[in-house]
């Protein structure tokens, strides 16, 4: 026992992201002074702790950044995570191991900005590569995957891959109640993911919310190993472009609200704001909060 105890390195924290009620929005873990663990090591904690994405926060390798994050799921490594990035900056906020204000935080996809304002935690997004729209016949294979009938597709808006370190299957609905109804084909979705070159689906209808623009959605990656994504701020930036290049916001827009996670008993909202410069969109903004539901210590094996 003396042994393990001397060889406690790591402390891990489990926080829910995108709310601030605990048990809802997306669970995340993080695990805090992770440099020099072997590769291995890291996955097979991800491996343990499956349940959510998991952050490890390392100390910074060069003069362009003042934090560094890896990302694991339990089948692979991200490039970057938005809600995990979310919880880990509320973390080390709450821990008194950062300030308000900006860090620049190194991961996979590059540098990136995280703010800190208060119980809010905003990233800033590059904006993401659209494909061109898929046809009917695709669109209706997906609607058929999810067991939606395919009139419950929207008339208006046209399906389309999304790729920014991921990609996403962007699902446009009639209506935000067809989202109750979704009851997905895990097979089969995985199937047309490896036929189209998507690794998740994002389906979104667009209400309207005391008249200001929100969105409702739901989010399925099976070739990740997530059954059903609980809210996504990769995917909100994603949507947040595709909106924008359909004339549905423009820069005169503050930005939206995005609600996903409540048909899994996990509801949770992302701020989303637009970084424009005259009429044209240069990146987009993600923002939420985060609770700290629990706290622990890792044992790190021997060298």
């Amino acid at each position: 026992m003396r042994e393990c105890v001397q060889n406690l390195r790591m402390r891990i924290f489990q926080l829910d992201a995108f709310t601030d009620t605990a048990f809802t929005g997306n669970p995340a873990t993080v695990v805090l002074d992770a440099d020099g663990v072997p590769e291995q090591t890291l996955r097979a904690i991800a491996r343990e702790y499956s349940h959510a994405e998991t952050a490890f926060v390392l100390a910074p390798t060069g003069a362009d950044h003042d934090v560094a994050l890896r990302f694991f799921n339990a089948r692979k490594e991200a490039l970057f995570v938005g809600h995990a990035t979310i919880a880990a900056h509320a973390l080390l906020r709450e821990l008194g191991r950062r300030p308000e204000g900006v860090l620049r935080q190194l991961s996979g996809t590059g540098v990136i900005e995280v703010a800190v304002r208060g119980a809010s935690v905003e990233f800033r997004q590059s904006l993401p590569e659209l494909g061109a729209p898929l046809d009917t016949l695709i669109a209706a294979r997906v609607a058929a995957a999810l067991s939606l009938p395919a009139t419950r597709l929207s008339t208006e808006l046209r399906p389309v891959i999304a790729r920014k370190g991921s990609t996403r299957l962007l699902l446009p609905l009639a209506g935000p109640e067809a989202l109750d109804i979704l009851a997905p084909n895990m097979d089969a979705l995985l199937q047309l993911g490896r036929e189209i070159g998507a690794e998740g689906f994002f389906a979104f209808a667009i209400s309207r919310d005391g008249g200001a623009l929100a969105t409702d959605s739901r989010m399925f990656c099976p070739a990740l190993g997530i059954p059903e994504d609980p809210v996504s701020g990769n995917a909100h930036a994603m949507l947040a472009a595709y909106l924008f290049g359909a004339g549905l916001i423009d820069a005169s827009t503050v930005g939206f609200i995005g609600r996903q996670g409540r048909q899994i008993g996990r509801p949770g909202q992302v701020e989303v704001g637009l970084d424009t410069l005259g009429a044209a969109l240069r990146g987009v903004r993600i923002g939420g909060r985060a609770v700290l539901i629990s706290a622990g210590e890792l044992l790190r094996p021997p060298p």
